[in-house]
């Protein structure tokens, strides 16, 4: 930071200005907040708890929650209840008699019945099983999705302070040209110099306003990319804070084997493809148990009414004069019954095996897809490693450029002040202690960007 602060105050330098030029830059940097200012905490859950995709995924866990408990219930026997009242005319079957009579009837059946598998090849634990893997996956896919949300939010967040940082450089380089724009007028108006130079000048301080303007839609691009990424479409005076950055010089890389060791064992997006592994295992072995009979109990209670029934104790039947109440008919009429059954798979057209080779091959590519998902992780790590270590090596050499540009313009400033260096060269050395400044920073959140994205694999804060 000291550094950065050093490099602007040379750009914000003139010959008659120096001091004045760096409280200047001073009170810029401590520019003032607008009242609502988001932290990357806030950035970050916002887009998560406004993000559809989210809320769909979460749909989706739901359901498979949904799953998991129904598998669990499927084990429990079933219970279910009949009524059937049935108005007739005709020839009907007597109930009484067993004997076929023309006549009006109202009657009904009712009854109850349970089941209950006792064994059917494991076919209920496998399913309760799957379904629990199942679960677990979609949960696993919302965290993969959430931690996928997280990072766009940090990159975002970062590109707009890289962006804010070198809108500040640019403004202070148009500032510096417009002093130096003023003072040539100055030396011309009197006759100390040319008007040729004052023309190179005013050249200059175009030039460097159409850089800040770039700049100036630079960050207004970052600012809007993330507020997209926020699903943030019309809010006023969107800005973000300014969070004390670590020192790009004493940052730490971790190991790259270490940090793949971790990801592999704690990453969302590898413990779903096992959980997907786990879950297409249970399917193979839920399809195998279709081969097993299916060895059941069931129990039933029924029990019917008519009014053509005569009341068992009624003393002439042949001429009834006794009431045969519809709750009694249902009493007396009660069936109870207990079995036990075996179902035996003999030939069914070779639907099973079919079911089986498919099971197969569906946990072939279930295993295909975790290998895969290792494969992207190592090959993801191996790429940020790279760029982290790079990044540090840009950052250390964007110092160096940046100390050498420093000498460089002073140099040409000087003798621009007494004369005997013309405004091309001045130029030149501003235009490259302003791109090493700019490179300088760029490499800088480059570097904090990639050694966060591995410490977010390491399962550590990324927070500033």
């Amino acid at each position: 930071m000291k550094k950065i602060i050093k490099i602007t105050l040379v750009l914000l330098v003139t010959s008659s200005m120096a001091w004045g030029q760096s409280e200047q830059f001073e009170q810029f940097e401590q520019f003032e907040q607008p009242e609502t200012l988001w932290s990357l905490e806030q950035c970050i859950d916002q887009a998560i708890h406004y993000n559809l995709q989210v809320k769909r995924q979460e749909l989706l866990m739901q359901s498979t929650e949904q799953d998991h408990r129904q598998s669990k219930i499927e084990l429990f026997p079933n219970l279910n209840g009949s009524i059937d009242h049935q108005l007739g005319a005709g020839r009907v079957l007597d109930r009484g008699t067993y004997e076929w009579v023309n006549t009006n009837v109202s009657q009904g059946d009712l009854g109850m019945q349970s089941e209950v598998n006792l064994f059917n090849g494991l076919q209920g634990l496998n399913s309760m099983k799957m379904y629990k893997a199942n679960y677990m996956m979609s949960k696993e896919d919302l965290d993969a999705m959430e931690d996928n949300i997280t990072i766009q939010v940090m990159t975002g967040y970062l590109d707009l302070l890289r962006n804010q940082e070198l809108a500040v450089v640019a403004e202070k380089k148009v500032e510096v040209t417009q002093q130096q724009v003023e003072r040539m007028e100055m030396l011309v108006e009197v006759g100390n110099e040319p008007k040729g130079r004052l023309l190179e000048v005013k050249a200059q301080y175009s030039a460097a306003k159409l850089t800040y303007t770039q700049a100036v839609n630079a960050r207004e691009i970052a600012k809007l990319t993330l507020m997209h990424v926020m699903n943030i479409s019309d809010v006023k005076d969107f800005d973000i804070e300014t969070p004390l950055l670590p020192d790009p010089s004493a940052v730490e890389i971790p190991e790259l084997d270490s940090v793949f060791q971790y990801a592999l064992a704690n990453l969302p997006q590898v413990k779903s493809k096992e959980y997907g592994v786990e879950a297409m295992e249970r399917y193979v072995a839920l399809s195998k148990g279709q081969r097993s009979p299916r060895l059941f109990a069931r129990g039933l209670i029924y029990s019917n009414y008519s009014n053509q029934l005569i009341n068992p104790l009624d003393p002439d039947p042949s001429n009834p004069t006794l009431d045969y109440p519809t709750s009694d008919q249902i009493k007396d009429n009660r069936y109870m019954q207990a079995s036990m059954g075996m179902v035996i798979p003999i030939f069914n057209r070779w639907q099973v095996q079919t079911n089986i080779n498919k099971a197969k091959l569906d946990l072939r590519d279930a295993e295909y897809q975790y290998d895969n998902a290792v494969l992207v992780l190592q090959q993801t790590l191996q790429q940020y490693y790279t760029e982290a270590m790079a990044a540090k090596d840009n950052y250390n050499s964007a110092l160096e450029s940046v100390a050498n540009s420093d000498e460089a313009y002073r140099f040409a400033e000087e003798r621009f002040r007494v004369g005997t260096g013309t405004a091309l060269e001045l130029q030149e050395a501003r235009n490259q202690l302003y791109e090493s400044t700019s490179d300088m920073i760029s490499s800088k959140y480059v570097l904090i960007f990639y050694t966060r994205i591995l410490d977010f694999y390491m399962g550590k804060d990324i927070l500033f």
